[in-house]
Order: structure tokens, then sequence, then C-alpha cells
């Protein structure tokens, strides 16, 4: 049965204010099949977006680099150019997410097209119920809503929008790829349970002190058969999602190791003019609403992304004792964990580079 909130005009929506977002960010250079609802299949029109995006950011880049525009706002000729120059190797490392979205997005594709494989193995179980979880919806919003209001609105207030856009559109769109790959290991997540609840509902007939049943042999086999069914069904479906985690930390692995770093550059930049700011050093200042407002969305993004990441990796280490021969890591090409444990190591290496960049700072002033 075909659950009536696809139906609705609000999800219709949803979906399409989703897709318009993450194809404005380069994340969703594909196109929904007009024949197979839900389906998705290569654009090249959407690839074209990207070489265009590409360029744009680039270009972005090439043109802050000489204009000089943060040589007004910091004292001293060295400074200045150590932010402009760090801030344009961020947007070059940003500019790279598109083009990857462009030459990979067949495999990213093919994850999200094996869903509806998924749910036709699990509609073939016994006591499956399609439930709709509004995880992702909730995720989706706040971070659209933070997105818009405090990155973009609240920014171009107080700085002119060039700026604005050269500073921000590196986190922005890794922002992007931290929510969508959290919205997709929840959707497997989110199967995962389904799953549970099947197995849950697994039961033989027991017999009764007060009541007793008698089953045929018949019986006994068609139960049997059914359970062992369902069982084949399940397991078929548990390879399959399997599969889809492993597909998805193959291609997230390159943008999120640069979503990281886009973050950390992000984060080092406003606290280190924060604690300029506090020690009154001589033309440092920052506008707090933007810093605090920044922040706290940078915050929102990777507790959203570590929590999703630390939920599917308890779920897939709950299965792996039936299934030890799937093994997935989790990780930013090998290099970094990307569940709550990150959080961890990328404070400690915040903190590191922000004791250097102040000490530097004061010494370059003061010279």
């Amino acid at each position: 049965m075909k659950n009536t909130r696809n139906n609705s005009a609000f999800h219709q929506v949803y979906k399409y204010l989703q897709r318009i977002s993450c194809k404005t960010l380069g994340l969703a250079p594909w196109e929904v099949s007009s024949k197979q609802e839900d389906l998705l299949n290569v654009s090249y029109v959407g690839a074209y977006y990207n070489v265009l995006l590409i360029f744009l950011l680039i270009v972005l880049g090439i043109c802050e680099l000489f204009s000089g525009s943060l040589s007004d706002d910091y004292p001293g000729k060295l400074m200045p150019l150590i932010m402009v120059e760090v801030l344009f190797i961020t947007i070059l490392c940003a500019s790279v997410i598109p083009l990857l979205y462009i030459i990979r997005q067949k495999k990213l594709i093919n994850i999200y097209n094996r869903f509806k494989f998924v749910d036709k193995l699990l509609q073939k179980c016994e006591n499956h119920k399609l439930k709709y979880d509004y995880t992702n919806d909730v995720i989706f919003v706040i971070n659209l809503l933070a997105t818009i209001w405090c990155i973009i609105i609240v920014d171009v207030w107080n700085f002119p929008a060039h700026r604005v856009f050269f500073e921000n559109l590196p986190t922005v769109i890794g922002g992007g790829v931290m929510i969508q790959y959290a919205m997709l290991l929840n959707m497997v997540e989110n199967k995962f349970r389904s799953i549970d609840l099947i197995i849950s509902k697994f039961s033989l007939a027991k017999s009764n002190d007060n009541y007793p049943q008698i089953f045929s042999v018949t019986q006994k086999v068609l139960t049997r058969e059914s359970i062992l069914y369902n069982i084949d069904n399940l397991k078929s479906t548990y390879i399959e999602l399997y599969g889809m985690c492993h597909d998805a930390a193959d291609f997230y692995g390159v943008p999120i190791l640069i979503t990281i770093l886009c973050f950390a550059e992000r984060v080092i930049y406003c606290v280190y003019l924060c604690i300029l700011t506090l020690l009154k050093v001589k033309g440092f200042y920052v506008s707090w609403l933007v810093v605090i407002l920044r922040l706290i969305w940078i915050v929102f993004v990777f507790l959203v992304f570590t929590s999703s990441v630390t939920t599917i990796k308890k779920q897939l280490l709950f299965f792996s004792n039936d299934l030890s021969h799937l093994e997935i890591n989790l990780t930013a090409c090998d290099i970094l964990p990307l569940d709550r444990t990150l959080l961890g190591i990328t404070t400690g290496t915040i903190a590191m580079y922000l004791v250097i960049a102040v000490q530097f700072g004061s010494s370059s002033i003061s010279h």
C-alpha cells in the first residue's frame, strides 16, 4: 500500500525545496526520472551547472585574493595577506566538491535507487508496516533556515555581499555535504529499525496450558517455511544495506575530509578574531551576533552528522555477529573517524592552532 503522505502537497513542496537547495550547492547534479517516481538518473544539465559553479567559485576567490578587501579591516600587512590566502585555499578546496559530484554521481545515484529494492524486500516480509520518520525533515528545515538566516542574511547586513560569499560558501557547501550524508545514514538506519521490528514480531505458535492447540504437520511446515522465507529476505536486506553504507563511505570520504578542513578554518578564523578582540588588540573587532550564529550552526551540523554516524555504526555492529564478513569503516579516507570521536579530535586540533595563531598574530602586530 502506498504511503498517502507521498502524495500530499506539503511533501511535494518539501521534496522540491530539498532538490533545489542541493542543486544550488552542486550536491545534486542528477535528475528525477519521469517514468518511475523517486528514481534518479544522470543529468548533463546538472553537470554543466556544477562546472559553472566551480568556475564562479574560482573567479570569486581570485578576485578577492587580489582586491585586498580585508586589508582595511585588519592592521598590518602580513595578517590580511595570510587571512585572504587561507580563505582562497579554502574556496579552492570547496570547489573540488562539486567536481567530485560530477565525476562520481553514478555511485550516489545507485545508492539512492537501491532504497526501492530494499523496500521491495521488506514488503515481502510478514508484519512489515511502512512508517515515515520525520527526523530528516527536521534536520533539513533547521539547516536550511540556519543557513539562510544566520549565515547569509545576518552576514550581508554587516558585511559586503561579495565578502560574505567568499568567506561562507566553502562552509555552506561543506555543511550541505554533512547534512546530506547524515540524512542518507538516517534513511539506512530507519530500514534497520524496520528489520528489528519485523524480527520482534516473529513468533512460533505456542501451546497454551488452558487451551491446548494442535497443529497438523502441514501447518507446522508452512509456518516454518514462512519464517525461513522472511529470514532469507531480511538477510538479503542486511547485505543490501551494508553495501549501501560501504558505497556511501567510499563516495563521501574526500568531500567530508574537505568539509572538515573548511569548518576547522572557519572556527579558527572566528574564534581567533574573538580572542584578539577580547584581548583588546588594536585594530581587531568582531560582530558578536555573526560569530555566535556561525559557531552555533557549525556545532549543530557536526552534532547531527556525528550522531548519525554513531547510530549507524551501532546498528552495523549489532548485526556483525551473523555477518562477520561484512566490515565497514565509516571514516574520511581512512584518516579520521566520523563518529563522536571526531568532535574531540577537531576540538583539540583547533585549540592547538588557535594558540599558535594568537601568539603569531600578537607578535606580528607588535612588530
